[in-house]
């Protein structure tokens, strides 16, 4: 039975940027992850839950779960600095792949930088879920816990 784990986010909801965007990347991860669960499963892949997991993080191109808002302060100081200003971590990754995109944007089209992180958080996908394959593991039964939560 498949389960439904759309969220909505019409109106005032009370939850933060950061909070909405972390729900996003979850109900994303997991309608991701059961779909390639249901595969491993069916084509007999030992240890299918720990596959479709690794699976799912490293293979998958989600969305930039990230604000527009928090998008324009980390990328304009990244490109204005030269330099990444988050700590490195799999998120660094995540923010140098969206200047890079940015940066492209910018240079080729000659758009504003406000123009150009809109496009890109709207528009493009990320080359994977910037979480470590032990994360998503160890928090599917938590990020099961929210979805349910957030739909009563």
């Amino acid at each position: 039975m498949k389960q439904h784990t759309h969220y909505s986010f019409s109106g005032d909801t009370g939850i933060s940027g950061k909070h909405r965007a972390r729900l996003r990347r979850d109900n994303e991860f997991l309608e991701t992850y059961r779909q390639v669960l249901d595969l491993m499963i069916e084509r007999g892949v030992p240890s299918p839950r720990r596959a479709a997991v690794e699976f799912t993080v490293l293979n998958s191109r989600p969305h930039y779960h990230v604000s527009i808002e928090r998008a324009l302060v980390v990328v304009g100081r990244m490109l204005s600095s030269g330099r990444n200003i988050v700590k490195p971590s799999l998120q660094a990754l995540m923010w140098e792949e969206i200047a890079s995109k940015v940066k492209q944007l910018i240079d080729c089209k000659g758009i504003s930088l406000n123009s150009a992180v809109q496009f890109v958080i709207d528009n493009c996908r990320a080359s994977r879920f910037f979480v470590t394959p032990q994360y998503a593991y160890h928090h599917i039964r938590h990020i099961n816990t929210n979805i349910k939560k957030h739909l009563l």
